[in-house]
C-alpha cells in the first residue's frame, strides 16, 4: 500500500477514534487530509469503504504482531512470547480499540459485519492451532473450549490493560496467562464431555468459504478483463500476452496447491513490461485483486481448519 494511501487511513481511524464514525463527515476527511470531496471519491468509493480499510489495515497489523512466530524454542514459550508482543503492542493501537468499543461497526453494512466476524473467526481457530500445538493430544477433545476461554481471557485483560494508565510488564501477563491455561487444560477428566466441537463452528467455516469463493469470482473477472483488453493489441502482441495471462491465472487458480511466487512475480513482471494504454486499467485490477486475495488468504489451497 503506498504511503499516501496509509496515510490517509491513519488519519482517518484517528477522526473516527476521537469524533465517532457515524459523527465524522466526509468534509471532516477531506479537510484533514487536505484534499477535495473529488479527491476523496478517487481513493474510496464511500465513507463505508473507507471504514473497511481502516479494520482491514488495522485489524491485519494487530492479528500480524499477536501471530508472529514467536522466535525459536519449545512451542510453550514461543507462545508465552506471542502472547507478550500482543499485550505489549496495546499502546500502539489505542486509537482504533477505542474506535472498536466506542461504535457498533458491524452494524454499518453487511461487508463490514462479515469482515469483523471473518477477522474473529480467523483468530479463534488460530487459537486452536497454537493450543494443540503447545498441549498435544491433552487439548484435543476440548481444544474448542480452551480457544474459546483463552479468547475470553485474552480480550478481558487486554480491555484492562487499554484502561490502565500506569506501565506493566508484559512478558510477566504472558507468563501469568499461561499457568492459568496451563491449569485449565489439566483439569479435563478423560470421561469429561466438550461443550464445544467443530460442527459448532461451522457458520465461521461456511462464511470463510463462501468470502473465498466471492474472491475467487472476483479474480476470475479480473482476468477475463484483461483478455478483453487484450482484443485492441496487434496479433502478435496479444498472442504473447494471452499467453503470460493464461500461465498466471492457471499459477493462481488453476493449481491444488500455493501459487509459486517466483512464477508469478516473474509473470507479473513480463505484463507489466508489455502494458500499454489499453492494457493498463485492467491489468491494475487484476493486480489489485490479486493482492486483496492474498493478503486475505496467504494463497492457502486447503479449507479453512484449525490444523
Amino acid at each position: 500500500m503506498d504511503e499516501r494511501r496509509v496515510r490517509f487511513i491513519e488519519t482517518a481511524m484517528k477522526l473516527f477514534a476521537e469524533k465517532g464514525y457515524h459523527a465524522t463527515s466526509i468534509q471532516d476527511l477531506v479537510e484533514a487530509w487536505g484534499i477535495s470531496k473529488g479527491a476523496f471519491y478517487h481513493h474510496f468509493a464511500s465513507k463505508e469503504e473507507l471504514l473497511l480499510e481502516v479494520l482491514r489495515y488495522y485489524s491485519e497489523k494487530m492479528v500480524a504482531d499477536f501471530t508472529a512466530s514467536g522466535g525459536d524454542g519449545p512451542e510453550k514459550e514461543r507462545f508465552v512470547r506471542q502472547l507478550a508482543a500482543h499485550f505489549s503492542h496495546i499502546r500502539e493501537y489505542k486509537d482504533f480499540l477505542r474506535m472498536i468499543m466506542s461504535e457498533q461497526l458491524p452494524k454499518v453494512n453487511p461487508e463490514v459485519e462479515r469482515y469483523m466476524f471473518r477477522q474473529h473467526g480467523r483468530l479463534f481457530l488460530w487459537y486452536c492451532t497454537r493450543l494443540t500445538e503447545v498441549y498435544g493430544e491433552a487439548v484435543g477433545p476440548y481444544v474448542y473450549d480452551v480457544a474459546m476461554m483463552t479468547n475470553g481471557i485474552i480480550r478481558q485483560y487486554l480491555f484492562y490493560f487499554f484502561f490502565r494508565e500506569e506501565a506493566f510488564d508484559a512478558d510477566e501477563a504472558a507468563r501469568f496467562l499461561m499457568r492459568r491455561l496451563d491449569a485449565i487444560v489439566a483439569s479435563f477428566t478423560a470421561e469429561e464431555r466438550p461443550l464445544l466441537t467443530e460442527e459448532s463452528f461451522a457458520p465461521w467455516v461456511k462464511m470463510e468459504e463462501q468470502e473465498r469463493e466471492r474472491q475467487r469470482e472476483r479474480l476470475a473477472s479480473a482476468f477475463a478483463a484483461v483478455r478483453e483488453a487484450v482484443n485492441d493489441l496487434d496479433p502478435k502482441h496479444a498472442s504473447d500476452v494471452l499467453e503470460a495471462i493464461a500461465a498466471l491465472e492457471e499459477e493462481l487458480l488453476g493449481r491444488h496447491a500455493p501459487p509459486r511466487a517466483y512464477i508469478v512475480e516473474a509473470l507479473l513482471l513480463y505484463l507489466r513490461h508489455q502494458q500499454t494504454p489499453q492494457l493498463a486499467p485492467a491489468l491494475d485490477a487484476l493486480v489489485k485483486e490479486m493482492d486483496e486475495y492474498q493478503r486475505q488468504n496467504g494463497w492457502e489451497r486447503e479449507v479453512w481448519k484449525k490444523r
